[in-house]
């Protein structure tokens, strides 16, 4: 499920409305070869993305944002390479992620892996967040730190 989720991170950075439009996702992915069942897997797994931030107190969250530190759990330990949870960390410690965030893409990179959570699922995983909840929080800082290229359509 991770080809799909790169090719949709790469597809909506060059502007396709793809993780907006089940119908427009269903038919690229088809083009691509995917199953109709994969297809499947890889909308329920979209559809259930946290919801709004503004269900939070955002005061708070900005309050504390990459103040705390996150102890991961021993299986989480195991199942992310070093390079990938100091990625996470660096986002929190540049306030580029509060700790919900932070706890979304820890489980959501847990969700999404079948091996070893490594670097690029780790952005893949942000940057499906971002695009997809949180496009206009979608900083030049979150792009510069993550290291990628930036193809966003200019506004």
């Amino acid at each position: 499920m991770y080809d799909m989720m790169r090719i949709l991170v790469d597809e909506s950075l060059n502007g396709a409305n793809v993780l907006f439009d089940d119908n427009e996702l269903t038919v690229m992915l088809e083009h691509r070869g995917f199953q109709p069942d994969e297809i499947y897997e890889a909308l329920s797994w979209l559809h259930n993305m946290q919801g709004d931030s503004n269900e939070y107190n955002e005061s708070i969250l900005d309050n504390t944002r990459g103040k705390s530190v996150r102890v991961l759990h021993p299986e989480e330990r195991l199942a992310f390479t070093p390079a990938a949870h100091g990625m996470i960390q660096k986002l929190c410690t540049q306030g580029v992620i509060n700790d919900i965030l932070r706890e979304e893409i820890i489980q959501r990179s847990i969700d999404l892996a079948s091996n070893e959570i490594g670097l690029e699922e780790v952005k893949t995983v942000t940057l499906l967040i971002f695009l997809k909840e949180r496009r206009d929080s979608l900083s030049d800082s979150l792009i510069e730190i993550l290291g990628i290229e930036d193809n966003r359509p200019s506004s």
